[in-house]
């Protein structure tokens, strides 16, 4: 099951914490709503992926 981990109004925070994601080999995808972006990950890692995002500092 794919989980939301972070939203945001900002396009480009969304592509850097995707390549962040990514760079430690968890899946992602990312969603558009009307006015703002969501990635979501495996709930398997959602684990990881908050450790990932915090340590990004956005």
């Amino acid at each position: 099951m794919w989980t939301v981990v972070y939203m945001t109004k900002v396009e480009s925070d969304i592509l850097f914490l995707q390549d962040r994601l990514k760079d430690n080999n968890i899946i992602t995808k990312i969603r558009k709503n009307d006015s703002f972006f969501e990635i979501l990950v495996p709930e398997a890692e959602l684990s990881l992926a908050h450790e990932i995002i915090i340590d990004a500092e956005i």
